[in-house]
């Protein structure tokens, strides 16, 4: 039994450092596997920007996106009383965009036109969530009203009568070719800030092309052509819209309706415009070809020309540049008629 026990011990004493060895080898191992692991997160943190400088600003720049656009025209003339002629930077527009979060975006325009300094053409914030259709637009904007489908660059007679820019918020839903829009203005004819004018938009986009649409407003009295003309007056107006694209062609009409003005002796101002484009190669490059004729009726006391018809052909410079050249030819309800032509250096960025 001794005998046993010794040579037991014997053994023992003998296998200890050939445990110890493996032992130690296997430390060694989990301590090289852990030098690995800590060079490899030492290089993945080197390849990334560092939180507290770099990735902020980083995140800043992909939020924010810049665009624009610079008009340049030279343009002539005939008139009643003779002709004119000018040169000037037309209209010159900056728009800056910023996605603050998944909900909400934020769209900023500064615009030049000729005669004034650069001011705040609109500033407002959408939140919309990706996948909804429901989305809301508060802040200053465009009242949307006029639909306005014209390729001319003179904008038809429906733009003069529907023009209006304020503070409003707008109620917007578009799902399967249904679109429409609720929204409220402040107004500059009211003294107060009272939020009393209103409008509904609705509109249907069908698969082949063709789409309808329809709206009202409780005020047009509020738009820039009433109010330069010296109305204050609320009357409402409604709108009809129809537009049909067809591969590289496309016609479009609109129609829009005011009530009575009694400041107009009676008059319901109205004004129709019928709107076709081709796209097509113009000596050798991608261009347009595009006429707009537009009529008004009953707005002979507003500063609105009864008739008016644009026809132009636009080519492009390279990226981000075209050139268009226009003829236009409006008449009076007084026979004050004019002939013009302008040409125009657009560049966008």
């Amino acid at each position: 039994m001794k005998k046993s026990l010794l040579s037991i011990t014997c053994a023992s004493i003998m296998a200890l450092p050939l445990v110890t060895q493996a032992a130690d080898n296997s430390v060694a191992a989990e301590i090289e596997a852990l030098k690995q692991r800590i060079s490899e997160l030492e290089a993945r943190q080197a390849s990334q920007p560092d939180a507290a400088s770099g990735a902020v600003a980083n995140q800043w720049t992909d939020r924010i996106t810049l665009s624009g656009k610079a008009e340049f025209l030279a343009t002539h003339s005939e008139l009643e009383t003779g002709s004119t002629n000018d040169l000037d930077v037309d209209a010159v527009k900056l728009v800056v965009d910023a996605q603050v979060n998944e909900l909400i975006s934020l769209s900023t325009t500064l615009k030049y036109k000729e005669g004034d300094e650069f001011y705040v053409d609109e500033a407002i914030a959408t939140l919309a969530k990706e996948g909804n259709p429901l989305s809301l637009t508060i802040g200053k904007s465009g009242i949307p009203f006029g639909v306005i489908e014209s390729a001319t660059w003179t904008d038809p007679l429906t733009d003069d009568l529907t023009d209006n820019t304020d503070d409003l918020a707008v109620l917007s839903y578009a799902q399967a070719g249904f679109s429409s829009d609720f929204y409220l203005f402040k107004g500059d004819q009211d003294n107060d800030d009272s939020v009393n004018n209103a409008g509904v938009n609705l509109g249907y986009a069908f698969g082949n092309g063709l789409s309808v649409g329809a709206g009202y407003l409780n005020n047009i009295g509020n738009t820039e052509l009433f109010l330069d003309a010296g109305v204050d007056e609320k009357q409402s107006a409604w709108r009809l819209n129809v537009a049909m694209e067809l591969g590289e062609a496309g016609i479009s009409a609109e129609w829009v309706q005011a009530d009575a003005f009694d400041s107009l002796a009676g008059a319901k101002p109205s004004v129709w415009h019928l709107g076709a484009h081709y796209n097509t190669a113009v000596f050798g490059a991608p261009g347009t070809l595009a006429l707009g004729y537009s009529e008004s009726d009953e707005a002979a006391d507003l500063d609105l020309a009864e008739k008016r018809l644009a026809a132009s052909i636009s080519r492009e410079l390279g990226d981000n540049a075209e050139l268009i050249a226009e003829y236009v030819r409006e008449e009076g309800y007084t026979d004050e008629d004019a002939d013009t032509l302008n040409l125009v250096l657009a560049t966008y960025f």
